[in-house]
């Protein structure tokens, strides 16, 4: 009898040893897998010539890897190569077709054909070809109209062609065809889910999924690709998963990886697309790697680069993702 209860002590001791290893290997390899950024390079300084940048708000990357940056105080657009080799430039200021006045967010439709603009002053959307050329444009200020665009902030493009726009003063998403026509709007002034206070930032997934970073409720919302409300995730503050109140970049990966910037703590985070925390990086500084009140961020097509609009340090971070 003793031995069958010395044999039953040592399988209960072992057995407690196996759980404690497990949930203590489980642990470190989540930890020791958290994604890393390497820094790459650094594009532009400040300064109005070819390839510098005076408080760079916005960029986006095509399907060849070619990066536009919407360089707000020199109101243009900047065309770099793949390796950040300087291409071209556009604009000046204006009210003029290919004129900028609070030139606030570029996107490249999917396709990679054409290029979006979005003027906080202005309030209109501008589409060009990606060389440059003008093609059409659409917006107006006013308080009439389902389809008035008291601020437009950011936009994206899906791959049926569909435009959708940040409005964070009217709180909603106004959605259009390619050619400007109105098509309706998403959400309206509130805190429940679907509902927007000051929405900013817009990124759409190669399913058509939606997120959009709700600023002052602290919070990123997911909507399906008929702009179905999904889910919600995010609260206020400077830990990990929670944001400041200004949110204002987001764009979405591959790999479903959710990349948020979160401008007054300086710093990226990561998510997965259901909303779960993965990591962070950033620290304020002018330093490779350090932020100061970064705007925007997309990634390449392969997801392994992430380019960041280093707003007033005025340049383009390029960070490489490691694990």
């Amino acid at each position: 009898m003793l031995e069958v209860k010395s044999v039953i002590y040592l399988l209960i001791v072992a057995l407690f040893g196996i759980i404690i290893y497990q949930i203590t290997f489980c642990c470190s390899t989540a930890y020791s897998q958290e994604t890393e950024l390497r820094f790459i390079k650094q594009l532009g300084v400040k300064g109005s010539g070819e390839g510098q940048f005076t408080f760079p708000h916005s960029l986006t990357v095509d399907k060849l890897g070619n990066i536009y940056v919407g360089d707000t105080g020199n109101k243009r657009i900047q065309k770099f190569s793949p390796n950040g080799t300087f291409l071209t430039s556009w604009g000046s200021e204006g009210l003029g077709d290919g004129q900028f006045l609070g030139l606030h967010d570029v996107s490249v439709d999917p396709e990679g054909k054409f290029l979006y603009t979005v003027e906080l002053k202005n309030h209109r959307v501008q589409k060009f070809y990606t060389n440059g050329s003008f093609v059409t444009k659409w917006g107006f200020n006013g308080t009439g109209g389902r389809d008035v665009m008291r601020s437009p902030h950011q936009i994206a493009v899906n791959s049926l062609g569909n435009v959708y726009l940040t409005d964070p003063n009217g709180n909603q998403i106004l959605k259009y065809y390619d050619n400007g026509t109105f098509i309706g709007i998403v959400g309206s002034k509130g805190a429940g889910p679907g509902e927007f206070n000051s929405p900013h930032g817009i990124a759409i997934d190669a399913n058509n999924n939606i997120y959009v970073t709700d600023m002052k409720n602290y919070r990123i919302q997911a909507f399906d690709s008929k702009d179905n409300f999904v889910r919600q995730w995010g609260s206020f503050g400077t830990g990990r998963g929670q944001l400041s109140e200004t949110a204002p970049g987001i764009v979405i990966d591959t790999n479903n990886h959710v990349y948020v910037i979160d401008k007054i703590n300086s710093r990226v985070q990561m998510f997965d697309n259901t909303g779960k925390y993965l990591s962070s990086w950033g620290s304020d500084g002018n330093g490779p790697q350090q932020l100061h009140k970064p705007e925007d961020i997309t990634v390449n097509r392969n997801g392994k680069e992430i380019y960041i609009t280093d707003t007033r340090n005025s340049r383009v971070q390029i960070l490489r993702v490691i694990n």
